[in-house]
């Protein structure tokens, strides 16, 4: 294991030689779109190619944002934790088959029926029949859950489990964000470690991740829409705060370099490389199923079909990934507003730069 760690350190710490800067084009697209900041970074399978930032950390006001900020990543968090589990699954302390009950046998006798074959790839590919859980007053309804972080998603695991599902389980997609912390709490059992602790010791640390946190940003505050589209400043110290329990399901923050070094460890795997994991993983995870791969989405993207993407807003931020493997490059943009139109605006964004920086 620590050779194959090293070995990431070695394929991602070097910078490529020339990078162009992005951020005089991300300033004029983020005038056009009414964007608070936009960041993006672009990188291939030897390193980054481009990136940039423009715009302000709160609307309104004189900080500028750099490559250095982060931005919160909301659901593509999740390819983060499917990463995880795919580590375990090659250590065999998991199984892309194996069952919520075999690693909790004691929620047997409380677990809805239906959910008793459930698998770790049915929770990864929305595939496990679970509501969302992406709503506040979803959220808001749901009993408190007290203990560690661990023992709250354990809590929280079991209680989804214990409830109707959206739709049968195995028969359709349904995207949740239960699945994925259920997961989670699966790998928290298995290895005997926390999420938190996972995310650090196994990507972050590895791919020299230093922007990579977990919650809101602080320096680059987030931004709502209201119905008029007047954008309003949301203190990343108030109130609106994430449950620690849901985390794995969309709660990261780091920056577009920093994601982009992610997506390179997958990029590499799915040319051929070991990375934080083997190419044979990295197929089964990037093969579409009814609808997604197991932590990303498959699809056809700016006229490349399977492209690894996703996309991922709590309502103040928005950013999209996506990977072309075989053209060779990968591309974040993250901006720190949401809304429909402030999705659109990073889709294109996202869409111009991997026809541009794609290997022809």
């Amino acid at each position: 294991m620590l050779t194959a760690v090293l070995f990431v350190l070695q394929l991602t710490a070097a910078p490529a030689p020339r990078i162009a800067d992005l951020s005089a084009e991300l300033a004029q697209r983020a005038r056009e779109a009414g964007l608070p900041a936009v960041q993006a970074a672009v990188i291939d399978h030897d390193g980054l190619v481009a990136h940039g930032a423009a715009g302000v950390a709160v609307l309104n006001g004189s900080a500028r944002v750099t490559t250095d900020d982060a931005f919160h990543i909301g659901s593509c968090t999740k390819p983060f934790t499917a990463t995880i589990v795919a580590m375990l699954v090659e250590e065999k302390k998991l199984g892309w088959d194996t069952r919520v009950g075999e690693v909790f046998p004691e929620w047997k006798q409380t677990m809805r029926p239906e959910y008793r074959d459930v698998t770790v790839a049915d929770l990864l590919s929305h595939e496990a029949g679970l509501a969302t859980y992406g709503e506040d007053e979803e959220i808001k309804a749901l009993p408190k859950f007290a203990g560690s972080h661990t023992d709250r998603r354990r809590a929280f695991s079991r209680y989804v489990l214990e409830h109707p599902p959206a739709l049968p389980p195995r028969t359709a997609f349904q995207y949740s964000n239960a699945g994925y912390d259920v997961a989670a709490a699966m790998a928290e059992r298995v290895s005997g470690r926390s999420w938190e602790d996972l995310l650090q010791r196994r990507i972050f640390e590895p791919l020299h991740m230093r922007t990579a946190g977990i919650g809101w940003p602080s320096r680059v505050w987030g931004h709502e829409t209201a119905d008029g589209g007047a954008r309003k400043p949301v203190d990343p110290h108030g109130p609106y705060q994430l449950p620690d329990f849901i985390a794995p399901s969309g709660d990261l923050h780091m920056s577009a370099d920093d994601l982009a070094r992610f997506l390179q460890a997958h990029l590499r795997a799915m040319r051929g490389t070991r990375t934080l994991i083997t190419p044979e993983t990295s197929a089964t995870m990037h093969t579409r199923r009814k609808k997604s791969g197991l932590g990303f989405g498959v699809a056809t993207v700016a006229g490349f079909d399977n492209v690894a993407t996703h996309s991922g807003s709590a309502d103040t931020f928005v950013t999209v990934i996506a990977i072309a493997a075989k053209e060779d490059v990968a591309v974040a943009v993250s901006t720190n507003v949401a809304g429909e139109r402030e999705q659109k605006a990073v889709g294109q964004i996202l869409r111009d730069l991997l026809t541009r920086y794609a290997r022809k």
